[in-house]
């Protein structure tokens, strides 16, 4: 790998400004190294300027005198037809329901997308995401108008000053490695959230929640819920077949991503030779298992598999994913996927599709915790004869049966940090968050994530809770998380599970019914058995798990970084001490913290990186 391609940064997948035309400058903003101006939608009225930058050969553009439009992903009408088949169409469509209803037609949308629309003759901007909408979109209000775009990295560094570091979210960041929701690590720049619209007219904005999950909850889906899983798949798979034929399906060999497989295996126009698959492998004695079950898979399914192996440094590829992203990892995992990308477009392959969000809709694991702890409950009544089998479960050592007993006590206490709500995806130390922040500071942000859950309208049961919390709360920030890597390569992600088609069906299903009885996944295992050997579905599934801390130990490949870590005032001494001495979550949350606030903060390469030549699009960033 070529030292001057580490850290760079892309241009805007879709970026652009309204401003008052009466400050200095105000033509043509973020045009430094950006695309031909043939990319650029401009309209000049009155006391405003509005611009829209985009890469045509993927952003859908459509333009009607002073009203302009951009949809970033895929979208079908009324779900009447195919998004191709419609396409030509559909953007026109809805320019002119906006010339006459002044607002955008957002509920008969399906797909996966991102709708900006410039209103040049009342200086207006309208952003809306989809209540999936896959691929983040950023904004801020500055003092010289609306800035906007779908690359968070791109955006700050466009800005005539460097943001201040948002030191309210940090307990949220240190707990989930990503900080859910509206907010980022930079003080006043926002993400647009699933299902909100951004309204702008050039002085303030207004946001409105135009969708929730409880919105497209239906009373009930007719028939088998395994035969509306595979027709919902099959038409979703069929508008990416004909965005993208060529697509490959990233086969870790789970469920979710086979599942995927033996509906693209139909869905892709018949070419010569078996479809391509393809994972990450990372040359590991803890991760060379991965290699086999993807390849199993590969081989049951009839695909032609490559194993992509990383072969630059882990710290290499984590400080490229935040230089380019703006955005910490939430996942070791996500530092492959721009590597990964940048394989695919090597290789001319223009997108990729990912089972990201299947475990959320139907069945995490912490939904068994919660039926354990319900039956429990009804089979030992009282509380003092369930702490005594708890006491006698530990003695003999039982793994789980002791914190069963007890959840059953305490399934109404959704503030306990142990408490199901809180431990869908989250890897951290809690101690060490604890100290640094303190017990209140630590509550409120795990009520950050559980806010969402009212945001988007989820039902009181608890198991729909439990899964929406991680969907709303970590599959769709990674999904959109993973897009920006590969947009950052040319190339686009697809993630079926994330249409909004799939959350409709998925919503609709009796929770009884999708989450059987221990049983996590269930309805998705019985549609993949009928396409695919029992041996996919029955075998156990893997964590495909990283081994961060040997690498943040001495001797690992993150040590130098690690002693790097620069002061940081919320950091108990005694905290990073043991957390050096013994690496954890905490440790790994603060490197990815510290690489972050040197790259944007401070602008400056860490120093064990010092000898890579930095793209001249860095803007500030210096050895």
């Amino acid at each position: 790998m070529n030292t001057a391609d580490l850290i760079t940064t892309s241009r805007f997948y879709f970026g652009g400004m309204i401003q008052r035309r009466c400050l200095e400058g105000a033509s043509r903003p973020l045009d430094t190294n950006g695309p031909s101006p043939e990319s650029f939608l401009r309209h000049i009225s009155g006391e405003h300027e509005l611009f829209l930058r985009v890469q045509p050969q993927r952003d859908q553009t459509a333009t009607q005198g002073q009203l302009s439009i951009m949809l970033r992903g895929y979208a079908v009408l009324d779900a009447a037809a195919s998004s191709t088949a419609v396409l030509q169409a559909l953007l026109p469509t809805l320019l002119e329901h906006y010339r006459r209803h002044q607002e955008l037609p957002v509920e008969r949308l399906e797909g996966s997308f991102t709708i900006a629309l410039l209103d040049g003759e009342a200086g207006r901007l309208l952003l809306y995401r989809n209540v999936v909408g896959t691929g983040f979109t950023y904004y801020t209000q500055t003092p010289e108008g609306l800035l906007f775009g779908s690359n968070l990295a791109d955006l700050v560094r466009s800005l005539p000053r460097v943001p201040a570091p948002n030191k309210e979210v940090l307990p949220a960041y240190f707990l989930y490695r990503f900080v859910p929701g509206r907010e980022t690590l930079f003080e006043d720049v926002f993400r647009l959230m699933p299902g909100e619209l951004l309204l702008y007219d050039g002085r303030r904005s207004r946001r409105i929640q135009r969708q929730t999950i409880g919105g497209l909850q239906a009373s009930g889906i007719g028939g088998d819920a395994v035969d509306a899983v595979e027709e919902t798949m099959d038409r979703i798979l069929a508008d990416c077949a004909i965005l993208h034929p060529h697509a490959v399906n990233l086969l870790s060999g789970g469920v979710d991503s086979s599942y995927i497989q033996v509906h693209w295996n139909k869905a892709r126009p018949e070419t010569e030779g078996a479809p391509a698959t393809c994972t990450v492998s990372v040359d590991h004695p803890a991760t060379r298992a991965d290699d086999e079950y993807a390849i199993s898979a590969a081989q049951a399914l009839g695909t032609h598999h490559t194993l992509v192996p990383v072969d630059v440094p882990i710290g290499t590829c984590l400080t490229e994913t935040i230089a380019g992203t703006g955005e910490p990892p939430n996942h070791m995992q996500s530092c492959y996927f721009r590597f990964l990308a940048r394989d695919l477009a090597a290789r001319r392959i223009g997108a990729a599709l990912c089972g990201e969000g299947a475990d959320s809709l139907f069945g995490v694991g912490q939904t068994v915790a919660v039926q354990m702890a319900r039956l429990l409950r009804r089979a030992i009544p009282g509380r003092r004869l369930r702490e005594l089998g708890a006491i006698l479960a530990e003695r003999v050592g039982h793994p789980r049966l002791p914190s069963s007993l007890r959840l059953a006590d305490r399934l109404e206490d959704v503030g306990a940090w142990d408490h199901p709500l809180n431990r869908v995806a989250v890897f951290t130390d809690l101690g060490a968050v604890t100290a640094c922040f303190g017990s209140s500071a630590v509550a409120a942000g795990f009520a950050l994530r559980r806010e969402l859950l009212d945001r988007y309208r989820i039902g009181d049961e608890l198991m729909e809770r439990v899964n929406f919390v991680g969907f709303l709360g970590e599959a769709v920030d990674s999904g959109s998380l993973w897009t920006t890597l590969f947009e950052l390569e040319g190339c686009e992600m697809f993630c079926p599970f994330l249409d909004s088609r799939m959350i409709r069906l998925v919503a609709s299903i009796d929770p009884r019914k999708r989450y059987p009885f221990r049983k996590p996944k269930e309805i998705l295992k019985r549609a993949l058995r009928r396409h695919a050997p029992s041996v996919l579905v029955d075998r156990s599934k893997r964590g495909f798990g990283q081994p961060v801390f040997e690498w943040m130990a001495p001797g690992g490949q993150l040590r130098s970084l690690v002693e790097q870590i620069g002061r940081h005032d919320f950091v108990a001494p005694d905290v990073l001490a043991e957390s050096l001495r013994k690496p954890n979550w905490f440790l790994y949350s603060l490197l990815c913290y510290d690489l972050w606030h040197k790259l944007f903060i401070e602008r400056v390469v860490p120093q064990s990186l010092a000898s890579v030549a930095v793209s001249g699009d860095s803007k500030g960033l210096s050895t």
